[in-house]
């Protein structure tokens, strides 16, 4: 295999730049896959980490994700933003993201177009959003207050629609529309 040296280590002192996504298949990143990616180097074109897999300070997570992050380029794919979620979004949570994105400079940052949080709690999931006003009103402010804080644009995936609510009153391409 060989190593685009644009994605290669810096070690010039300079703080690394961002990794453009290369027009090739990409793949999640697992843990149990850490040793064969480094021992193998196999032939392919980056990979796809969720954050909050490595929202910790260190430890091998991040040594395995520093490692493979000097030799491939790393989309960040979040799940827990809960993005179309109610209530504000985790300060702390954002914190870490920004500390994340910082760090390792993916080439693409995304996020789930969802919401997963409620009261308190955290639903594990990734639920569907009403269409209204109202919730692309609420989602267009969580937007611009996630690109602030991490200085960076975000992509969206849709999540499955598999509830229609009631309240629902536009439809998810004009809803996309106006959010863009």
């Amino acid at each position: 295999m060989t190593i685009d040296p644009q994605f290669a280590s810096r070690h010039d002192g300079q703080e690394p730049r961002e990794r453009a996504i290369p027009a090739r298949a990409g793949v999640g990143l697992k843990a149990q896959h850490y040793r064969t990616i480094l021992e193998d180097g196999p032939d392919i074109g980056w990979f796809e980490v969720h954050p909050e897999n490595y929202m910790g300070d260190g430890g091998p997570p991040h040594r395995y994700l520093t490692e493979i992050c000097e030799r491939y380029p790393l989309s960040l794919h979040g799940v827990g933003l809960s993005i179309g979620g109610d209530r504000p979004l985790d300060k702390d949570h954002l914190k870490r993201l920004k500390a994340l994105v910082d760090r390792y400079q993916p080439g693409l940052f995304s996020e789930h177009l969802a919401w997963s949080t409620h009261d308190e709690g955290y639903l594990n999931d990734l639920l569907p959003l009403p269409y209204t006003e109202a919730t692309l009103q609420r989602v267009a402010e969580h937007v611009d207050e996630v690109q602030t804080m991490v200085g960076r644009r975000m992509l969206f995936e849709n999540p499955s629609t598999y509830v229609r609510f009631a309240e629902t009153d536009m439809s998810e391409t004009d809803f996309i529309r106006e959010l863009v």
